[in-house]
């Protein structure tokens, strides 16, 4: 799908890097175009508009999508969308619909931009039917496309495991239950062994000190590091304190033929339906789905299977009624 000047049709801009852009700018035949210039501090927000309007001026008359977050990029792009004349689509992330964090002015400044985005572009895209409920009473137009799944080829099931391991998913973001999966791996005891993903941040500091010895982070791991090391351990857990949330790990874990442990929200027994235990995310539950998931592994393992070609399906059948919604607003 190209352009004037060799370019795509399509663009695909993030100021941050994120998996699930990665994944759909591909699937859309979009060109990819990012900005991570945290180290930049606050100067990046600056450097990231001068650029971000050199690419919205290349891309005029075409299809632009943005990633939200950021709320400065997607409503940056909406105010220039007339400008420019290109049909904006913001993939919308799970944390910009929940309260916005800050003072009372920072607060309605951000549900301001919000409503802003979502009543001027011309779709935006979410995870889920419970989050498209939200877009729709603010005046938006949306549509529910979750995660692609990962192209990685089913993991063999590792053979009478001892001890059981389990990959927590984590960026040890606060709304992760890192202490409670540290205090139900020493319930569980030594016949299990829990690995959470990532660098830790200086916040679980007394978590890490107090920790049991079945408990470890893997620190940070290039992809193709992560991915050998999800294939290896018996299932993976991806959990979150946030509602209305299908976690990137859950698609990671499913692609690659590995039961799940998740919250217990609605939005995720919906999705997830089967190959799965679901946990309020206290210690003493965690520690109950972990011994359930062990002892049921077979069966878990075979739902996960059938799940995972049952849901790609699914998921390529959401594209194309995707592309034909941009095709028929678009033109």
């Amino acid at each position: 799908m190209t352009g004037r000047g060799g370019k795509r049709a399509r663009v695909w801009i993030a100021w941050e890097t994120q998996r699930r852009s990665l994944n759909l700018s591909r699937r859309m035949g979009a060109d990819l175009v990012i900005f991570d210039l945290e180290r930049l501090g606050r100067w990046r927000y600056l450097v990231s508009i001068a650029r971000t309007f050199a690419v919205l001026f290349a891309y005029r008359g075409r299809t632009v999508f943005v990633q939200n977050p950021s709320m400065l990029l997607a409503a940056m792009a909406c105010l220039l969308q007339p400008l420019f004349g290109y049909f904006l689509v913001v993939d919308r992330h799970t944390a910009y619909m929940d309260a916005v964090r800050g003072g009372p002015l920072a607060r309605r400044i951000m549900r301001l931009l919000s409503i802003l985005t979502l009543r001027h572009a011309g779709l935006t895209i979410v995870t889920n039917s419970q989050l498209l409920r939200k877009v729709m009473r603010c005046g938006g137009r949306g549509f529910v496309l979750p995660d692609p799944y990962p192209e990685m080829e089913a993991a063999s099931r590792r053979e009478k495991p001892f001890p059981f391991e389990i990959l927590l998913v984590s960026s040890w973001a606060p709304d992760e239950p890192i202490a409670e999966m540290a205090e139900a791996a020493r319930l569980l005891g030594p016949g299990f062994r829990i690995w959470a993903s990532g660098n830790p941040k200086t916040r679980f500091a007394s978590v890490l000190a107090a920790k049991p010895e079945n408990f470890n982070s893997t620190g940070f791991l290039p992809d193709a590091a992560y991915f050998d090391f999800m294939r290896k351990v018996d299932c993976v857990a991806a959990l979150t304190k946030r509602g209305a949330t299908l976690v990137c790990g859950a698609y990671e874990a499913i692609s690659l033929g590995k039961p799940i442990i998740l919250g217990n929200s609605k939005v995720l027994k919906e999705y997830f339906s089967s190959g799965a235990v679901y946990s309020d995310c206290s210690a003493t539950d965690l520690a109950e789905k972990i011994r359930r998931m062990a002892q049921g592994y077979d069966e878990y393992h075979r739902e996960i299977l059938v799940f995972r070609e049952k849901s790609r399906s699914d998921w390529e059948k959401s594209l194309q009624r995707f592309e034909d919604c941009i095709r028929d607003r678009a033109e």
